[in-house]
């Protein structure tokens, strides 16, 4: 997705963003906007104006009027991860050493990453080949 397009997206992540970055000012979050003093101004502005829910457009503008190119490069980043991660679920597992050569080759040779890999292998499992044997029970006649 181009940037363009990416911020005419997900207006919500984006204000937690600004709301964020607004919170660094006095830290590193000034380098986001082309003026800080007057950006900060113009954000509780907006807030107030809106009770604290402006509009999708408001967002928008806010954005191309106030954000430095180094604010947009790090926003259009994290709405890509945002975008990337939502619907999945962060796992951190251990693997054997012999599994994670055989991960890195079929990594080599598919071109795929190792997430793609792994969702494909787990999607392709059959159940039936995980399920614990049942016991048996004995069947008592009278």
């Amino acid at each position: 997705m181009k940037k363009s397009e990416l911020l005419k997206t997900e207006h919500d992540v984006q204000l937690k963003w600004l709301s964020n970055q607004i919170a660094k000012i006095a830290n590193d979050g000034a380098l986001a906007f082309k003026n800080t003093k007057t950006s900060e101004r113009s954000f509780n502005r907006m807030l107030k104006d809106n009770i604290g829910v402006p509009s999708n457009s408001e967002i928008e503008h806010f954005v191309s009027v106030h954000l430095s190119e180094t604010g947009i490069r790090k926003l259009v980043t994290t709405l890509r991860v945002y975008l990337k991660r939502s619907g999945a679920e962060r796992l951190q597992v251990e693997l054997t050493k012999s599994n994670k050569q055989l991960l890195d080759k079929l990594v080599d040779v598919s071109g795929k990453t190792k997430i793609e890999i792994i969702n494909q292998l787990i999607g392709n499992a059959l159940i039936s080949d995980f399920k614990r044997p049942e016991e048996q029970l004995e069947i008592v006649t009278l």
